[in-house]
């Protein structure tokens, strides 16, 4: 028993001589004379660089990527408003002579090509004698954010308030407008789709010599106006306006004021044409070309149409021509 004892005694000294050892290894190595310096973790080393999402530039990015795999690269257009760069899609008139140019906004959190409503349009109107430019729209709501939405009665007459981003698109739009006219264009009307529609109401409300007509595609409110606000400002617009929305309950309080706003104009030089888009869009025919007939309609009876410059085919007779007998 005594032999265990001490044996065990000795095993719990060497234990107690190798701890001893380690440690003055240990602190040998952190002294100041020392040449090796022990590896300490930094708060620093241990943090991630978390990356801040960009949607809208990498839907503008996916956009750009997209139209160059289609060899449509040469539509994009880099332009710049406040010393910041934005993207513009072009599309000159496909006739040998142009009516003027389409300037058109997109909703929020979508791009120059969105296939709702802008990019139809944007296809088709350069067939009829029209050139469009789409241009971006900064991104409204961010993602993630709260949203605040903004209540107001009929009652409420106050000034309305500023869009969001209101000076850097109406810089935007001015830019856009001053290089169709580097172009050649003179004449201007201006489409807005969704809350792009808001923009293009208060820019022309802002700047009553900007265009010669207005187009509303589903027009929406942004969070920081109520639909009230924003249809006071079709008060404000001399020039010819399509209101052409869905009323999805039969009694759209927005479409109301929109109208009541246009009954109200004193100095219209134009009208106000307000169509329920929804019995196109449920008849099972191709609603986009019906919105294409519907715009291309209302410029041609709107705008100063320019005439055309192209003569009209000569008629071959043939040799053995007749003329028809007249009684």
């Amino acid at each position: 028993m005594k032999k265990f004892t001490a044996l065990r005694h000795a095993i719990i000294a060497l234990l107690s001589l190798s701890t001893n050892t380690a440690l003055f290894a240990e602190e040998s190595q952190a002294a100041p004379g020392s040449t090796t310096t022990p590896q300490q973790t930094t708060p620093t080393q241990n943090a991630k660089e978390y990356i801040i999402p960009k949607p809208q530039a990498s839907r503008i990015d996916a956009l750009k990527a997209s139209l160059t795999i289609r060899r449509l690269d040469h539509q994009i257009q880099t332009l710049e408003a406040n010393a910041e760069p934005f993207l513009a899609l072009y599309r000159p008139s496909l006739t040998s002579s142009t009516q003027g140019c389409v300037i058109m906004l997109h909703s929020d959190n979508e791009h120059p090509d969105w296939p709702d409503a802008i990019a139809p349009l944007r296809d088709a109107m350069p067939e009829h004698s029209w050139c469009t430019l789409s241009l971006e729209v900064p991104d409204i709501i961010k993602r993630a954010e709260p949203v605040k939405i903004t209540t107001a009665t009929a009652e409420n007459t106050s000034s309305p308030k500023e869009l969001p981003n209101q000076t850097l698109v109406f810089a935007r739009i001015q830019a856009t407008i001053d290089y169709a006219k580097a172009q050649g264009v003179e004449q201007f009307t201006f489409l807005g789709y969704g809350t792009g529609a808001s923009y293009a109401l208060a820019f022309l409300a802002a700047n009553k010599d900007a265009g010669k007509a207005l187009t509303l595609i589903d027009i929406e409110s942004p969070p920081n106006l109520s639909d009230y606000e924003v249809a006071q400002q079709i008060r404000q617009i001399a020039q010819p306006i399509l209101d052409y929305y869905v009323d999805k309950t039969g009694n759209d309080q927005f479409a109301v004021w929109r109208k009541q706003a246009a009954n109200q104009r004193t100095d219209k030089v134009g009208d106000f044409i307000q169509v329920n888009a929804l019995p196109d869009r449920v008849t099972g025919k191709n609603s986009k070309q019906l919105l294409i007939q519907r715009v291309r309609g209302f410029l041609k009876q709107n705008t100063n149409q320019i005439n055309q410059l192209k003569s009209l085919p000569s008629v071959k007779k043939g040799l053995f021509y007749e003329s028809p007998i007249i009684n």
